[in-house]
């Protein structure tokens, strides 16, 4: 089996599992190697901190990641506390995640989604002050604090930060304040070379160097012998990732590999209406925004991420197919064990 070296190191994440079987998949994934274990919040699925800190209580070596939060539905001291009682439980372990979030998602809670750059860039800030001890009075744009304290010393001082951002303006962003960012669910090798040159600007306006960053990427990983069985498994979540992007043909995840408004129009308009498109999930589509097919395939793909700029590859959850099978079928076909 080919070993992928070239990777910093492989993860895998889960949103719509139980807590207790997602527990048990982080036990899982650290006994295979894995290196980090991500934990997505979005409306209304489980809360992350509260599976993260049972994942903490389970395990010894795996980063546990919260990937990601929104900055509009904790004010960034409530997870400042969060955070701080996970790095206690975890030993020091923990990688805090933030990204805009979806428009919809946080309007529908009557949440106003204002200024989503500012609103993380302060989140960002806001948590690296407080655990730092200092006595912080904040007003900002998006948040204001007077002389707030943390009552407890966590046990870093200094807890990993990864954007998980998009465009040019999100991603220059993160090269220049954090410590990685996650590529969305649908990276392509073209898509990764767009956010690295952004993620470069960034890095070197504020100078630092590019390869101060961890590059992680969320991808639909889908490996087996049988190659059509594998790339009919991600069919039902692609249409509706490009479903709910359809509105937004300027992105540049369609964009920089070559994806036209004509051919996402129909998946907008049917999901719009309440169908799912499956149909419309092409064999090119497949293989631009999903890592799916025979190992030596998906090994090809991979290798095209590498060597665009991904450094550790994230095997996120595919609906309908079972947690535990992703992480045996990636680990056994890919190789789990990475160089760290």
């Amino acid at each position: 089996m080919k070993a992928l070296t070239r990777f910093r190191e492989l993860g895998t994440g889960f949103e719509n599992v139980p807590a207790r079987e997602l527990v048990r998949m982080a036990e899982l994934a650290e006994d295979l190697g894995y290196g980090t274990f991500w934990i997505p919040e979005d409306y209304f699925f489980r809360g992350a901190f509260s599976l993260a800190a049972a994942v903490a209580m389970r395990t010894r070596t795996i980063r546990i990641g919260i990937g990601v939060l929104n900055p509009y539905t904790r004010h960034p001291a409530l997870t400042a506390m969060e955070l701080g009682a996970l790095e206690e439980l975890s030993e020091g372990r923990a990688v805090l995640g933030v990204g805009a979030g979806l428009r919809s998602w946080i309007e529908q809670m009557g949440i106003p989604y204002a200024r989503p750059t500012v609103a993380m860039r302060e989140t960002v800030a806001i948590v690296r002050a407080l655990f730092r001890g200092e006595t912080l009075s904040h007003e900002g744009q998006a948040f204001r604090t007077a002389a707030v304290k943390l009552a407890f010393t966590p046990p870093r001082a200094e807890v990993p930060v990864h954007l998980g951002v998009i465009g040019p303006k999100n991603l220059e962003m993160a090269g220049e304040i954090a410590e990685g960012v996650i590529l969305s669910g649908m990276s392509s090798p073209a898509y990764v070379r767009f956010a690295v040159e952004h993620l470069r600007r960034g890095a070197e306006r504020s100078g630092r160097r590019l390869e101060d960053l961890e590059v992680s990427a969320f991808l639909l990983i889908s490996v087996d012998d049988d190659e059509r069985r594998a790339r009919e498994a991600v069919k039902p979540f692609l249409a509706t990732l490009i479903g709910l992007m359809a509105p937004h043909p300027e992105s540049p995840l369609f964009t920089a590999p070559g994806i036209s408004p004509h051919e996402l129009a129909p998946f907008g308009e049917r999901f719009a209406l309440g169908d799912l498109p499956i149909d419309l999930v092409t064999d090119r589509i497949v293989d631009t925004f999903a890592i799916a097919g025979t190992p030596d395939h998906c090994r090809a793909l991979l290798d095209e991420l590498a060597a665009a700029g991904v450094q550790s590859p994230i095997a996120f959850e595919v609906p309908g197919v079972p947690a535990e099978q992703t992480i045996r079928s990636i680990h056994r076909h890919l190789g789990g064990r990475f160089t760290h």
